[in-house]
């Protein structure tokens, strides 16, 4: 039954081309009849925008190209790879001092600490630590009656 449905069309390669062909013939007449009904106004948008996009497309390179040349200009003479790992490596030797001096300080803040707790324990009498007996218990209430 179904190929009763497709028995008159034809199959393979030369079908698929006259398939897809249809379809650009169908757009481009739709296009072509767009574009007839446009407006002088419409066209003369539609051609700045494409000549700008142009220029910006063709100066784009020479942009670039001044850029760095700018870039090059004010650059510091010496200024490299070679430079900037020297850089790299003075802004680590001084995190690594700083780091130092920091846990430095916080170990005499620790002492400190530590001196004033002994001082205080030493103030106090060290008597031995003896077990509490727990509170009395209160006496039992008579029930009323």
């Amino acid at each position: 039954m179904a190929d009763d449905a497709y028995a008159g069309e034809e199959h393979g390669l030369k079908a698929k081309l006259a398939d897809l062909t249809g379809g650009a013939r169908d757009m481009a007449h739709g296009a072509l009849t767009e574009a007839m009904a446009w407006t002088a106004y419409q066209w003369t948008v539609l051609a700045l925008l494409t000549a700008i996009f142009v220029l910006i497309a063709l100066s784009y390179g020479g942009i670039r190209t001044e850029l760095a040349a700018l870039k090059q200009e004010r650059a510091p003479p010496g200024d490299g790879p070679a430079r900037s790992e020297s850089q790299l490596e003075q802004q680590m030797s001084d995190l690594k001092a700083a780091l130092t001096q920091s846990i430095t300080g916080l170990d005499d803040k620790i002492t400190k600490i530590g001196a004033k707790l002994e001082t205080r324990n030493a103030a106090k009498p060290s008597a031995p630590l003896k077990p509490t007996a727990p509170p009395p218990k209160p006496a039992a209430r008579p029930k009323p009656q």
